[in-house]
């Protein structure tokens, strides 16, 4: 089967999401962890909404860092696996191991390249 990809990084980022969680439905977070995620959204929105910020390639990597630095790698990675995991309900768990949320298509840049030239 043919590997399908897309630029619709809206569709593959929400999907299964509407079709699976009540408009309703709502959980208790703690503030501090959600103001964290929040503040991580908005320093990679302060990056990325400005060109200028990333001429090259060189300015997205050293903005990027590592996981072990502190730059966004980092910040992504604390917000998504050590904040917003106590966030989700229990059941959501079990809806993501049997890939409810898992899009049928690949985001584009999932898609074989052929290597930079140095």
């Amino acid at each position: 089967m043919r590997k399908k990809y897309t630029k619709n990084l809206t569709k593959l980022t929400y999907f299964g999401i509407d079709e699976n969680i009540p408009a309703g439905e709502t959980v208790e977070v703690n503030l501090r962890d959600l103001l964290k995620v929040h503040a991580t959204l908005q320093e990679l929105n302060r990056f990325f909404h400005q060109p200028l910020h990333y001429d090259s390639l060189e300015d997205v990597e050293e903005y990027l860092g590592t996981y072990r630095s502190n730059r966004a790698l980092r910040l992504i990675n604390v917000a998504r696996g050590q904040l917003m995991r106590h966030m989700f309900p229990k059941k959501l768990e079990q809806m993501f191991d049997e890939g409810v949320f898992d899009p049928p298509e690949r985001p584009y840049y999932f898609r074989a390249r052929r290597k930079r030239k140095a």
